[in-house]
């Protein structure tokens, strides 16, 4: 199901102001989580040890490493 909502009269400024920021912190939070796991992947597939999100926080990969691991399948 999918709601859909309209401005009131002279609110479209804010709300469009409120939707930028909104979207801001989203794709920031998808970019973080996304590294998070790819950590976890890489640690997980490549190195053959289990690491967990707790840790993978704290870690850092190199760019040969991001590369070598495919999120989409996972």
């Amino acid at each position: 199901m999918q709601d859909s909502y309209r401005c009131d009269e002279g609110m479209l400024p804010r709300a469009l102001e409120v939707d930028n920021i909104a979207c801001y912190k989203l794709v920031a939070d998808m970019h973080y989580k996304t590294r998070i796991q790819a950590i976890v992947t890489y640690c997980s597939h490549i190195e053959g040890r289990k690491v967990k999100k707790e840790f993978a926080r704290n870690m850092r990969l190199m760019r040969e490493q991001f590369l070598q691991v495919n999120i989409e399948h996972y």
